[in-house]
This record gives structure tokens, C-alpha cells and sequence, in this order.
């Protein structure tokens, strides 16, 4: 008897069936295992092969695999990619229909959802219901929790509104709430809420007309479009020093317009649209170091007076609101690059004094909170007034002034005559070490004191200066402020010029602060310039 073949097709499995015999065939045969995943107390050898593999197809399955055995870097790197495409995903991925309630709900809590509006978590969360409504009523309530509501413009929330009433499913709460309210009520703003813009404080001539007004100019560069805008100003400051922790923004120490120095420390409110002056530190700094490391700033050196250069270094816990010493510095230092890498603080080069003369540093100076010790690296020359930025596991060091091989000399500042601004970059390994093999294309013009600052991968340059020494027989030296502005990119071969240049000041500046600062949309600041009535909660049963 001639048997005849079977030619029906299996029915296509979905992908995660594959990834768990995947993942069993690899356990069985113990091969390319480098993890560990722990589930019920079992310890089962894994391989961090998958972490290379998550992309948009398959980053919900991992995510969830990773979610049943707590796997933390596979929840990492597949968040990453859901964070950035949560829409797409929502809509288009049928991997998302079949998520488990507990999947779900730790996925719409986070903060970093790219969404623009919270309509989009809501529309979400409908779909996901309605694939198996019967089944999946029961979660419902305790999903929409981590829906946050407040965040609803009232046109959204008419669409809630209607929905809640033909699906009768929901009952919906409502409170009148002021902008605190609002903002404790939802728990925050998702990451596609705010837009990322480059902050500059500090932008005036010192020179010019601007030094009359006592206004500390403050003012926002969007990169995505190119323009200014101005904020709220602030007393009028020059070596002042800012940093910015989310959508909060901080600026301390400087110099006032009657050459006293000063120690306040100032926060800005993104939300709110002022300014609060905080405890002062210790001491007056200008030209100092000012870092974020792990919810507390760092004051390091600096000077507080004409020469008189710091060693003194403090930190101020942002939730206690007090400031504390910290280890001195191994010695006074003004005028360095600083930046943090791995809970660890770096000053790069900066100037020093000794026997009533300033030098320049040829160190990097490393900072490890944990143990509060300073740890000293060489550098392979003198530099001071560079820019830094932590990118890629290391540290990126721009521009500033460095030794130059013909000698000039300079009655006022000895060690001052042999250096030169540069276009040189650098960068540093997590060990303060140069790394060569990293290439950094140099700066289209010769640059120092301007503002360096990282915006998403790119690496941006504002301003700056280069002074140098006239061709004469007196050796006096020349100024040139810029207001331009570069940009960037790791893998690019050159430095890109923006069209827009810094607004304020017609000859340029340098030596003001400047940070990255999270800025909520406008839609979003809307809902929170007055006391009104929003919806905060919804609750099983008819609407």
C-alpha cells in the first residue's frame, strides 16, 4: 500500500515558543551561558546573546520573559525599545494584545513612555481590554490606576468621558485640583512630555550695556528647531555655575556686578516659571566645579576672590536641603572641566596657585563618592577652561587653552605665556587615562570657557573665547569672544555650525553655565497654570 503525504502546514508558532525551546535547548546542552536567571528559588544558567537580540519585533516578548524571572538587564535594554516606540506598539504589535495584566501594568507605570500625551497609555489599555474583555474585566480597575488621568487635556477627556458611558464598565472620579495637586495626583510626567533644550545663564557682556540691567539672562535653546527663547531672569551673576537635575534647574556661586562674590544657590522650577534661593553654601565660589551625583550637587574648588583660589569641596542632599563638607581637594583649583561618570567625580586640568602665581594643571582629579577620596591621573599636557561631557563610557574633552611648545614669557602670570588655545579633543577612559583610539574630529576655530554640554548623542559648543599674545615686543594679549554655536555626533568627520547663534550679545561671550534641561511641552503646561476640575481615578461598575 502506497501511503500518500501529508501536505497540510503546521499553523506558525508564535515567537515566543521559539525563544523559550530556544532557551531550553541552550540550558539542556549548557551553551554561551553568562547569566543567571533565579525563579522560585531555582537558579537556571542563562545567555546576556538575548540582550544583543531585543529589537522592535521581539522586545515586548523579552520584556515579559525577562519581567517572569527578573531578569533586570534583559527588563532594561527591552524597556528601552518599548519606551521609544510604545505607540507603534500599542497599535500595530499583537504581542501587546497578549500581555499579561502584571506585564502591563509594570510597563505603563514607568516614566520613560515617549508619549506625548496621556491619551495615547488610555487608548492603550482600551485595546489590550477589549481583545478579551470577559476574561480581563476583572483587572481593569487596578490597570486604570496606572493610567494617569490628571494629565488629560478636557478635550481627551471627553473621549474618556463617552467611552466610560457606551462601554458602562467604569464609574469615573473627579477632583478639583491646583497645579501641586495635579502633579502629586498622576506621579509625574512621562518622558515624551517634556522637550530637552540647552540652557545658558549668564548670557551678557560684561562689557557692555546688559551689565546695567542686574538681570541674570537666561535663555533656552531648543536644538530641534534652532531657537531661543527667553526665561525667567535672575540678580545678575557672571562665573556662576549651573546644572540641571530632570526639569529642575540650579545655579550657584558667582560674582555680582560690585565684584562681591556669592554663595546662594538658586532652583528653578520648570513648572512653576521661578526662582527659589535655597540654603547658601559654606563659602563664596566663582569659576568653580557643580555636578549631580545621585541626588545630591557637588561645590568643588574654584576662587573667591581675585587669586584667591579653593580647595574646599561640599554637597548638598537635594531632599534634605542641607549642604556638608566633603574631602578637600589635594590642591586649589579653578578654571577645570568637570563632569560625572559612574558615581565618580572628574576634574580635568583647571589652574592652580603656588608662591603667589598661577599654573596650570596637567592632572585629573577623581573623585569617588562611595569612599569621599580624591585620586590623582596624569595627563599628557597642561590644560585648563576645556568643556567635558560623559558619553560611551567615557569622558569627551573639548577645546580650552594647552601648552604650546614656543615659550613667551609674562611678568603677571609666569606659567601663562606658553599657552594657546586649541582645537584639540580628547578622551578620557573611566580611569582618567587617554584613550587614543577614540578619534574626535578637531574644532573648526581655536576654543576655551565656552559651554559644552551633552543633548541626546550629540555633543554641543556654545560661545567661548581665545585669547592670545600680539606679535610685539610688549607680549600683550588679545581677546576673541564667540557666539557660535557646534554640534557633534559621535561617527560624524566633522563639527556642524548651527544658523542660530547665542541671542543677548553681539560680540560674543564665555565662562557662563550651561546645562541640559527636561522642559515640559506647552499642551502640558497648560493644565497646570490654574485650579480646576480633573478626572483622578476610575472605579468598577456603570458609569
Amino acid at each position: 500500500m502506497v501511503m500518500e503525504e501529508d501536505d497540510t502546514e503546521e499553523a506558525p508558532k508564535p515567537l515566543g515558543h521559539y525563544i523559550r525551546e530556544g532557551l531550553k535547548q541552550l540550558y539542556q546542552e549548557q551553551r554561551l551561558c553568562d547569566a543567571t536567571i533565579v525563579a522560585k528559588g531555582k537558579r537556571f544558567p542563562c545567555h546576556s546573546f538575548l540582550l544583543e537580540q531585543v529589537s522592535l519585533e521581539n522586545c515586548l516578548v523579552l520584556y515579559e520573559l525577562g519581567y517572569a524571572h527578573g531578569e533586570q538587564a534583559l527588563l532594561r535594554v527591552a524597556m528601552r525599545q518599548i519606551s521609544l516606540n510604545f505607540r507603534h506598539l500599542s497599535l500595530e504589535d499583537k504581542s501587546f494584545l497578549h500581555l499579561k495584566p502584571s506585564t502591563l501594568i509594570s510597563i505603563i507605570s514607568s516614566d520613560s513612555l515617549v508619549v506625548s500625551s496621556e491619551i495615547v497609555v488610555y487608548r492603550a489599555v482600551r485595546r489590550w481590554m477589549k481583545f478579551q474583555t470577559s476574561n480581563r474585566r476583572p483587572f481593569l480597575s487596578k490597570i486604570m490606576r496606572h493610567v494617569r488621568f490628571p494629565l488629560l487635556t478636557q478635550e481627551e477627556l471627553r473621549e474618556v468621558q463617552l467611552e466610560s458611558a457606551h462601554c458602562g464598565d467604569m464609574r469615573l472620579r473627579w477632583k478639583r485640583l491646583n497645579r501641586q495637586e495635579r502633579l502629586q495626583e498622576c506621579g509625574g510626567l512621562r518622558q515624551g512630555m517634556y522637550n530637552k533644550c540647552i540652557v545658558c545663564v549668564d548670557l551678557f557682556n560684561m562689557e557692555g550695556p546688559e551689565l546695567k540691567t542686574k538681570d541674570f539672562q537666561v535663555g533656552c535653546f531648543d536644538p530641534q528647531t534652532e531657537k531661543w527663547e527667553k526665561m525667567t531672569p535672575l540678580k545678575c551673576l557672571y562665573c556662576a555655575r549651573c546644572l540641571a537635575v530632570a526639569d529642575k534647574l540650579y545655579v550657584t556661586g558667582g560674582v555680582h556686578t560690585d565684584d562681591s562674590y556669592s554663595d546662594t544657590l538658586h532652583e528653578y522650577s520648570s513648572f512653576r516659571g521661578r526662582w527659589t534661593q535655597l540654603p547658601s553654601m559654606s563659602m563664596p565660589r566663582a569659576s568653580h566645579g557643580f555636578l549631580n551625583c545621585s541626588q545630591k550637587l557637588y561645590a568643588v574648588g574654584g576662587w573667591c576672590r581675585y587669586e584667591d583660589y579653593l580647595d574646599s569641596a561640599e554637597c548638598f542632599d537635594l531632599m534634605a536641603k542641607t549642604w556638608t563638607p566633603i574631602s578637600r581637594l589635594p590642591y586649589s583649583l579653578s578654571h577645570f572641566a568637570a563632569t560625572v561618570l559612574k558615581n565618580k567625580l572628574y576634574l580635568i586640568g583647571g589652574v592652580t596657585d603656588k608662591l603667589g602665581s598661577w599654573y596650570v594643571s596637567r592632572k585629573v582629579l577623581i573623585y569617588k563618592v562611595s569612599s569621599n577620596v580624591w585620586t590623582q591621573v596624569l595627563l599628557d599636557a597642561e590644560c585648563y577652561w576645556s568643556g567635558a561631557v560623559s558619553m560611551n563610557n567615557g569622558i569627551y574633552v573639548i577645546g580650552g587653552y594647552f601648552r604650546s611648545r614656543v615659550r613667551h614669557h609674562n611678568e603677571r602670570w609666569p606659567d601663562s605665556g606658553n599657552l594657546h588655545c586649541s582645537r584639540k579633543c580628547f578622551f578620557l577612559d573611566e580611569d582618567g587615562r587617554v584613550d587614543k583610539d577614540v578619534v574626535i574630529p578637531k574644532l573648526p576655530v581655536e576654543i576655551a570657557g565656552a559651554g559644552v554640554v551633552r543633548w541626546k548623542k550629540r555633543i554641543y559648543v556654545l560661545g567661548g573665547e581665545n585669547t592670545y599674545l600680539y606679535n610685539n615686543h610688549e607680549g600683550e594679549n588679545e581677546e576673541e569672544y564667540y557666539n557660535t554655536i557646534y554640534y557633534w555626533e559621535p561617527g560624524d568627520h566633522r563639527w556642524t555650525q548651527c544658523l542660530e547663534r547665542l541671542p543677548f550679545s553681539n560680540w560674543g561671550i564665555s565662562g557662563f553655565g550651561c546645562a541640559t534641561l527636561k522642559l515640559p511641552k506647552k499642551t502640558i503646561l497648560s493644565l497646570f497654570r490654574k485650579t480646576s476640575v480633573a478626572l483622578t481615578a476610575v472605579e468598577l461598575g456603570e458609569s
